[in-house]
């Protein structure tokens, strides 16, 4: 079947080769007729040397009917060559062309995708959700005070008097010494209730008793 209907690309290739077989084949061509020229020529001196004026005649007619074949066989292959390198850089142009439409389709692609608009957009986009991820974990963390309705200003008020009396009457603006430590309440496992004995519960009574009179 491809030998009956070859494509377009191997009927092409196929005559690209046949005319440079053919400019090869007149090449060798205006080559012979030179060198049957070159010959002629020759045979016209010798020819004069023997006195044979007549023949000399005859010769130099041939050197230069070979040399009118030369120069049309050379004539018509410069033709054929120039045609085949006419239709080759074609091709070459074309294939150019093809590449560079591919090239352009894509740069349109990703110019399409990366837009300077684009790009804006989805950078005001992320800036907006961060913002709403921002305010969400706001919402979750709260004011535990506004939150639970819980007002803490009375007792606020209260640690501050006592801590005034502790220090003589006067609050430190800036804490100093060794400060105590916050107690943290992470590690801490959840108790379990028990049901303990009478006794075990005396003997706590006790032990505090004697630490609060130390």
């Amino acid at each position: 079947m491809k030998r009956l209907f070859p494509k377009k690309g191997e009927q092409k290739d196929k005559m690209i080769m046949e005319v440079k077989k053919h400019a090869r084949e007149l090449a060798l061509r205006s080559r012979g007729f030179a060198r049957r020229a070159d010959i002629a020529r020759q045979n016209a001196k010798i020819a004069l040397q023997r006195g044979e004026r007549d023949r000399a005649k005859n010769y130099l007619i041939q050197y230069k009917q070979y040399q009118l074949k030369t120069d049309r066989a050379n004539n018509i292959r410069a033709k054929f060559e120039r045609q085949i390198e006419a239709i080759e850089e074609g091709i070459t142009i074309q294939k150019s062309g093809q590449f560079m439409s591919k090239i352009r389709d894509e740069l349109k692609t990703i110019a399409m995708k990366a837009s300077p608009t684009k790009i804006a957009e989805i950078s005001e986009d992320s800036e907006m959700y961060v913002t709403e991820i921002e305010e969400a974990g706001d919402i979750l963390a709260g004011d535990p005070e506004i939150d639970l309705g819980i007002d803490i200003g009375d007792e606020l008020n209260q640690l501050e008097t006592e801590l005034l009396l502790n220090t003589s009457g006067t609050m430190p603006n800036v804490p100093v010494g060794n400060l105590p430590a916050y107690i943290s309440d992470v590690d801490l496992e959840e108790e379990t209730p028990e049901i303990e004995s009478k006794e075990k519960l005396q003997a706590e009574i006790e032990k505090l008793k004697k630490e609060l009179d130390v």
